[in-house]
């Protein structure tokens, strides 16, 4: 593999960089195969209602591990690409951190029995599974980002592909038997992030060593946390931006409502394909690059992504009527309208991930929170304007506004730290096209040679 994201001479992406990403798109393609036949099935089986407990249920567990996490899988990135510790010492301290995140997870389950816990069970929510539904997502995103910063994306791919596929698996053979409700398809989720943390385990098995378990590395630790802790501020807003309106949702419309919202944004998500796989990759290798490099590389991948991302959401645009009620059945028929407002702030989010991963490797994380702060505050105020008079539809068309907000706002700090022009982010050159066709055709052999 490549030592640097460009080539010095063309200023175009490298070999060993076109591959990893054309390697972890097709992970990500995999990936979303499979969550999306796993969304048909728990969205057929629990209906709107039961979805919109099921998208509610894993929102708020994904809010706690956020904050549980302490920022470890931002700031496990940047150690291993900076090379401030080894493998070993960071997923030690990610475990620290684990068991930090179930331990507050089963005192918070024990506060609720008492108060509200009989309320969540007459509403079909399993309120008792948070105790180690959050532990096991800090744990997988954590394992998963260590591989990411080592840059062992075909490890990295299988241990994201195994958690989608052992649910797919499971949920396939439970609903062969009977119904599933809202606790069985929590439960399955669970164990199939159980089985990718496994697999991560796996993969990074001749790496570890008993003394950094062993022995707290205080320092090492507090570190990690300092670092991630900045990071983590902006990918909790941020997710406050994703699923927020779900709550909003739920307070202006019903559980209905935020099950036919779920499928809408589950869909439309599809169109992250190419951003999620370029970003993965990019991270790590503008962590390692100098400055010139980062800033001459980030334009150019950022623009081929927002033409990639138009592309498909055209494409999804196109085949949505037919798609929605085909596979999610006439129960979800409302959610196609919201897909479709949907789709332009999905662009534009999709070159926010490109910029957010220049902006962090640049160690600036502060910046991407500040950010994700402004762009909540649009999220806030379009969702109160719009939830109320277009119900589940201003939920998307709140969505696409604080979308294109945030990208903006990255590519003004993009442009601050760079010094390029923010406009050659965004337009697509003459020959980009030709770029795209020829890293696509060359991608096979760079694959089996990296």
């Amino acid at each position: 593999m490549t030592g640097g994201a460009t080539d010095a001479e063309t200023g175009q992406p490298r070999a060993g960089f076109i591959a990893n990403v054309n390697l972890v798109f097709l992970a990500h393609v995999a990936n979303a195969a499979l969550v999306f036949g796993v969304t048909v099935i728990v969205s057929r089986q629990l209906g709107p209602e039961g979805r919109g407990v099921y998208a509610l249920f894993l929102l708020t567990a994904s809010m706690a591990q956020l904050v549980l996490s302490l920022g470890m899988n931002v700031s496990s990135v940047y150690e291993l690409g900076k090379k401030l510790a080894t493998v070993s010492r960071v997923v030690a301290n990610t475990q620290h951190v684990v068991i930090f995140a179930a331990a507050v997870s089963a005192a918070l389950v024990l506060l609720a029995w008492p108060t509200i816990g009989d309320a969540l069970l007459d509403n079909g929510a399993p309120y008792w599974a948070f105790a180690f539904v959050v532990p096991l997502f800090v744990n997988y995103n954590v394992l998963a980002t260590v591989l990411q910063g080592v840059s062992r994306f075909q490890a990295m791919n299988l241990v994201i592909l195994a958690q989608p596929f052992v649910m797919l698996l499971l949920v396939v053979a439970l609903a062969a038997v009977g119904d599933i409700d809202t606790t069985d398809a929590i439960i399955v989720w669970s164990i199939a992030s159980l089985a990718a943390i496994v697999v991560a385990f796996w993969f990074v098995r001749t790496d570890l060593r008993l003394v950094d378990f062993v022995r707290l590395d205080r320092t090492s630790l507090w570190r990690q946390v300092v670092f991630g802790v900045k990071g983590q501020v902006g990918n909790l807003i941020q997710l406050l931006n994703y699923r927020l309106d779900q709550y909003i949702v739920l307070i202006f419309v019903n559980t209905a409502g935020v099950g036919i919202y779920a499928v809408s944004v589950a869909i439309s998500q599809s169109v992250w394909f190419g951003a999620n796989a370029i970003s993965a990759v990019l991270l790590p290798r503008l962590t390692a690059d100098t400055e010139a490099d980062a800033a001459r590389t980030t334009p150019i991948v950022c623009r081929g992504t927002l033409l990639l991302s138009a592309i498909a959401a055209g494409g999804l645009a196109a085949v949505s009527p037919w798609l929605v009620p085909t596979f999610f059945g006439t129960a979800f028929e409302d959610a196609l309208i919201p897909l479709l407002w949907l789709l332009p702030g999905t662009v534009a989010l999709a070159g926010s991930k490109i910029l957010a991963s220049y902006i962090l490797a640049r160690g600036q994380p502060l910046l991407n929170s500040a950010i994700t702060i402004a762009t909540l505050a649009v999220t806030l105020i379009a969702d109160f304007a719009l939830i109320p008079v277009f119900d589940v539809t201003g939920a998307a068309i709140a969505s696409s506004i604080a979308y294109v907000v945030h990208f903006l706002l990255s590519l003004l700090a993009y442009q601050r730290l760079s010094g390029n022009s923010m406009f050659d982010a965004v337009f697509p050159h003459r020959d980009d096209v030709q770029t795209m066709i020829v890293a696509m055709r060359g991608q096979v052999p760079f694959a089996r040679s990296s």
